[in-house]
């Protein structure tokens, strides 16, 4: 067996998916099939299919297998697993302007909020993200500096979590999410291009490590006239 993380099973599999290899039967190989195929462990096939089925890409039939779903809701969010726009759009359409990073120590409601000591050194970013060259989400973000170690623009306008994932090592479980509507102030409506006072989509996020540590919290305000969500919902 080679050395595999289910983290990067995950993806590999996922990427067979976007290519369209299942497509013919409609289902993904068995357990023993995959084993033989890519040389990985039960484990990491069970992690990795777990992990799909949560995204919503596979989904079980008792008996059958593993069956990937048709695809995605077209130009939808995915309210299942964790945040992170690249997985729903795609580098191709989506593009990273990091607006300010800030080395801050935590206080009041953040301290809070990020369930850390007063001072805690936290890495404070303003991004807006464009979907076809159009501003979609205005992210206030908020990441602890012990587990992070490390932010700068060329990170910010990247995928960060491909970033801590794949350069960091974080191993990234769940995140909890709040999705509620306010007004957009003067400068939010600004950035994305809308008139002061409109409505805004709040997706407010909290993500955890496999340790249950939070690590990130944030405020997304995306563009009403165009943010659509997607829930995949099991009926047991």
């Amino acid at each position: 067996m080679i050395a595999v993380k289910t983290q990067e099973f995950a993806k590999l599999l996922h990427q067979s998916i976007e290519r369209g290899e299942y497509r013919e039967t409609g289902k993904l190989p068995t357990e023993d099939e995959l084993i033989a195929t890519y040389g990985v462990t039960r484990y990491c096939v069970r992690g990795a299919v777990s992990q799909l089925v949560s995204l919503g890409e596979l989904y079980p039939v008792q008996g059958s297998g593993m069956y990937v779903r048709e695809s995605k809701r077209e130009g939808c969010l995915s309210v299942n697993g964790v945040p992170g726009l690249t997985a729903d759009f795609g580098e191709g359409r989506l593009r990273t302007e990091a607006k300010s990073i800030e080395l801050i120590g935590a206080t009041g409601d953040l301290a809070k909020r990020m369930k850390c000591a007063e001072g805690t050194e936290v890495y404070q970013l303003l991004r807006l993200r464009y979907v076809d060259e159009k501003p979609f989400d205005l992210e206030y973000s908020w990441y602890l500096k012990s587990i992070v170690r490390y932010m700068n623009r060329e990170i910010a306008e990247g995928s960060i979590y491909r970033y801590l994932r794949e350069d960091v090592g974080i191993t990234i479980a769940f995140s909890d999410k709040i999705m509620r509507t306010e007004k957009l102030g003067a400068f939010d409506a600004e950035l994305l291009g809308l008139p002061e006072g409109d409505p805004a989509l709040i997706v407010e996020d909290d993500a955890y490590t496999s340790n249950c540590q939070l690590f990130n919290a944030s405020k997304n305000l995306y563009d009403w006239t165009r943010a659509k969500f997607f829930t995949l919902s099991q009926i047991k």
